[in-house]
């Protein structure tokens, strides 16, 4: 694997034979959170549709203040209600937050600026225009897009389609993942284990990180280390999938057969092989221009992990119609860390109570125990120094 590419030209690659299809189908709000939008979902009214109070007090011209000492309350308006009279001059309305504010008033003096008497005295010689209100139409004109296609629906798009009447949304339809784990050392999470053997621990952590990051996860299937056994799983994987995740089995091993399968069912690999650390041998390719996609990951957990957040979640992001790019934030390094000279390191880190990042002691990429107590990846730069504490560094939460 000489001259293995950076991972952003890797995963350039990747995604340049990762879109989906573009089918959609109806789901309401709550049933679509995590799935990705396919149509603009636009404001049925301004919003907010009048002039709203921002506090509980008094409405009134602003103009008046300094003439008028004591303001007789004309009205008295709660939140839903409205002032069903005009309001004379030179008086005032009391208001609940959230109300509309009559439309010959421009601004609300809170009840705490006031002797709440009637008629009411206020505590200021002066109020700007504006204060306190929420005008009609400041968030969004009728008409306008308030969440566009291509967003990934959650709780604050849910509130947004019930302000604008909206109960359903056209989203992409998700992408079916299997998950095929290998090897003779690995037993199932309930069967019994011998002393030399494993439990296959990367099934279920990727169809749950699928899950997440916004795939329909069907099955995993294991598989031992035999040519035909690969074959046929293979084979049958890409038929009912959308994305297919190998795992082990991609090194240059007599015992290593998914190579040989994916070329024989016909995929094209775009990856093979990326500068970084864990990861080196990941692999992705596609299965014509529009047929199930293959990622295929490293055997160790930790790798296995890193992969399906490097490679896999960006990849099923690109194929619902969302923007790929992963929420990566800026932080620093909290504690000096060593490197890789080779290939740009990513590892397991934990987030520091004023946002620093560490990187905890670990075993390795099998090293599942340490990694159970962090909260993402961090990327370090490949260099043969140290990195030193207070280094700037990119830091990717676990989905």
């Amino acid at each position: 694997m000489k001259g293995l590419p950076a991972y952003p030209v890797a995963l350039a690659a990747a995604l340049d034979v990762a879109a989906g299809p573009g089918s959609t189908h109806a789901r309401s709000p709550a049933e679509a959170v995590g799935d990705v939008l396919a149509e603009d979902l636009r404001a049925d009214r301004d919003l907010p549709p009048f002039d709203r109070a921002q506090m509980d007090g008094y409405a009134v011209r602003s103009g008046d203040l300094g003439v008028v000492e004591a303001w007789p309350v004309a009205a008295v308006v709660p939140a839903g209600g409205v002032a069903t009279t005009p309001v004379p001059p030179q008086a005032c309305v009391k208001i609940a937050t959230g109300a509309p504010v009559p439309p010959e008033l421009d601004a609300v003096i809170p009840h705490e600026e006031s002797d709440r008497n009637d008629p009411v005295r206020f505590r200021v010689d002066s109020v700007t225009p504006g204060r306190a209100i929420h005008p009609r139409g400041a968030d969004a004109r009728a008409g306008d897009v308030v969440c566009p296609a291509g967003t990934i629906v959650g709780p604050p798009h849910v509130a947004l389609a019930a302000a604008v009447g909206v109960s359903t949304l056209t989203v992409r339809r998700r992408p079916r993942v299997t998950v095929l784990t290998s090897g003779d050392e690995v037993v199932g999470p309930d069967d019994p284990v011998a002393a030399h053997q494993i439990r296959n621990s990367n099934g279920p952590m990727l169809l749950t990180l699928l899950a997440r990051v916004g795939a329909e996860p069907m099955t995993n299937v294991h598989v031992r280390d035999e040519g035909s056994e690969t074959n046929d799983a293979v084979q049958r994987a890409l038929a009912a999938s959308d994305l297919v995740i190998t795992v082990g089995g991609v090194s240059a091993g007599e015992r290593d057969h998914f190579p040989d399968a994916f070329a024989a069912a016909g995929v094209t690999m775009v990856v093979r092989g990326a500068a970084i650390q864990p990861g080196k041998p990941v692999m992705v390719g596609r299965v014509g221009g529009d047929g199930a996609i293959v990622v295929a990951l490293p055997g160790n957990p930790v790798s296995a992990l890193a992969c399906a957040c490097l490679f896999a979640w960006p990849i099923v992001r690109r194929w619902s119609g969302a923007d790929p790019r992963l929420p990566w934030l800026a932080t620093r390094l909290a504690a000096p860390v060593k490197p890789n000279p080779r290939r740009t390191a990513f590892r397991p880190t934990r987030i520091e109570p004023d946002g620093r990042v560490t990187v905890p002691a670990w075993a390795g990429s099998g090293d599942l125990t340490h990694t159970a107590g962090t909260h993402g990846l961090v990327e370090l730069p490949m260099q043969d120094a140290e990195v030193t504490p207070g280094t700037p560094v990119r830091f990717l939460p676990w989905p």
